[in-house]
């Protein structure tokens, strides 16, 4: 995604609140239901169907995400913006990463991206709002594709859902009822406020490696005596040059660095100050 489409997008996705007036293609309209409730889904006004997912970690997303799916990642921006800023820095560029606090007339709260079929698509927790746009809304089972300038898409809801056409589509066919990805096994049941997760051995990702899945987990540390990041980050089936550079990153930021059966693991504190380096080295080539 180039920065030209960024631009795009932004001046084309501003939305204020107001009266949603919508065209529908291939769909006859119902009536706007508004709740009362400022933060019930209603609120948005869109005719036809609202995504109402829960969205509390990367299991979340990985629900929603194609079998295709090769990288995704779900990150709190609420917990700290010195993790919010290193990330930024660090994963596969993401709209709402970068303009989340001029896409909506309220803070995107929780992120996530699935990269899959050489495509991608973000979500975004937000709080309901008065949508307003008029315009031609693609209804796709009965969710209503909203376009966001010449190539992207929204869909309301919690999550709202942003990217092109086609992508939404193959996301729509899973939380329509579809077979989500299964590939992922290491974030199963995991918590963090930034995780990570990619396939490795063959898949065509920007964080493939030598190994077979990678996963990435990092919380604000609740120690007030410690502070900074409490990491961990897991390989399954690491080949010998994942698994010397998993060695040197540990070795460089004192982090602990052990392995058991088919894993390898690092895991440890990281200074603030560090954070930034930390994610680079696990993320990059």
């Amino acid at each position: 995604m180039n920065q030209k489409a960024f631009a795009i997008f932004v001046g084309a996705i501003m939305v204020v609140s107001a009266f949603a007036g919508f065209v529908l293609r291939g769909s006859d309209q119902n009536d706007v239901i508004v709740g009362t409730d400022a933060t019930s889904l209603e609120t948005f006004g869109v005719q036809g169907r609202l995504v109402d997912w829960s969205f509390d970690s990367l299991d979340d997303v990985l629900e929603m995400s194609p079998e295709s799916t090769v990288i995704v990642y779900w990150i709190n921006l609420t917990v700290s913006q010195n993790l919010t800023d290193a990330a930024r820095a660090v994963l596969p560029q993401s709209i709402g990463l970068t303009y989340g606090s001029q896409l909506y007339p309220t803070d995107i709260e929780k992120l996530g991206e699935a990269y899959f079929n050489n495509t991608w698509i973000e979500f975004h927790w937000i709080k309901p709002f008065q949508v307003s746009y008029s315009g031609l809304v693609v209804p796709y089972e009965n969710y209503m594709m909203i376009p966001a300038g010449s190539d992207y898409v929204t869909v309301m809801g919690k999550p709202t859902l942003f990217g092109t056409q086609a992508s939404m589509q193959q996301v729509i066919d899973v939380i329509s009822g579809g077979l989500p990805t299964d590939s992922f096994t290491l974030p199963e049941g995991e918590a963090a406020d930034l995780q990570v997760a990619a396939l490795g051995k063959g898949a065509s990702s920007s964080l493939s490696g030598g190994y077979k899945e990678f996963y990435l987990g990092v919380s604000k540390s609740m120690s007030e005596v410690q502070g900074g990041f409490n990491l961990s980050a897991r390989y399954l089936q690491p080949d010998a040059t994942s698994s010397q550079k998993a060695k040197e990153i540990a070795g460089k930021y004192g982090l602990g660095y052990t392995t058991q059966g088919s894993e390898a693991m690092i895991q440890g504190n990281v200074r603030t100050e560090d954070l930034q380096g930390v994610l680079k080295a696990l993320l990059g080539p």
